[in-house]
């Protein structure tokens, strides 16, 4: 959605290549069902591996912005306690590549009716320590590395227009425990962020407003 948002030709690809995706499943399935020519598979493959070489430069360009901003973010809000990195998993590092895995793949995705490889399949792992988070992290390594991440995209943003982009966190507190939540706050000044939560929080050296919202009512 970030990469969408400041690059509307990734947007552009992005479809081209769903819609190719779409058009090699349904023929995969004849293929299957209907005993049709596995040759003219040649033409998706084409396409598919064109636009989603594409897909992939955006994404590698972006990821690896990001990846440049989030480390430091992360040690800010865990006083320099954790090491945060991030790898990015692609089937389509290029167009050359992807095509001889299609081909290697043809029986498989015949048998199965779909297109078992490519960039709709791309995917990225957080490391805590070189631990994976989502395997190994607690609930607020979880949900620390998420704001990371969001920051790390703000920080992007700013990079790509000129202006940071508001950021919106739904009840993000609760899994924090004070210090991380004051570390996260401090990381956080120069953006105008919209916090939304059950509980009263406490924001010291910060200028903000206060609402509390009851039976539908906005108070100050």
């Amino acid at each position: 959605m970030m990469i969408g948002q400041l690059r509307p030709n990734y947007v552009y690809n992005l479809n081209l290549y769903m819609q190719t995706l779409e058009q090699r499943n349904n023929y995969l399935k004849q293929i299957k069902e209907e005993n049709k020519s596995q040759e003219l598979l040649e033409i998706w493959d084409e396409k598919l591996a064109e636009y989603g070489e594409k897909v992939f430069l955006y994404r590698q360009y972006f990821v690896d912005k990001i990846i440049h901003k989030i480390n430091s973010i992360h040690r800010n809000i865990t006083d320099q306690n954790e090491e945060l990195t991030i790898q990015y998993t692609s089937n389509c590092n290029n167009k050359e590549e992807y095509l001889e895995l299609l081909k290697e793949r043809r029986k498989l995705d015949i048998i199965k009716g779909f297109t078992t490889k490519g960039v709709h399949r791309d995917d990225f792992t957080i490391y805590i320590n070189e631990k994976e988070v989502n395997i190994y992290g607690s609930q607020g390594q979880n949900r620390t590395a998420i704001l990371s991440l969001k920051l790390a995209e703000l920080n992007v943003v700013y990079d790509e227009i000129g202006e940071y982009p508001i950021l919106l966190l739904d009840d993000f507190m609760s899994e924090l425990d004070e210090k991380r939540r004051r570390n996260f706050l401090e990381n956080i000044e120069n953006t105008q962020i919209i916090i939304t939560g059950t509980d009263k929080i406490d924001i010291p050296n910060l200028d903000y407003n206060l609402y509390h919202v009851q039976k539908g009512k906005v108070m100050i």
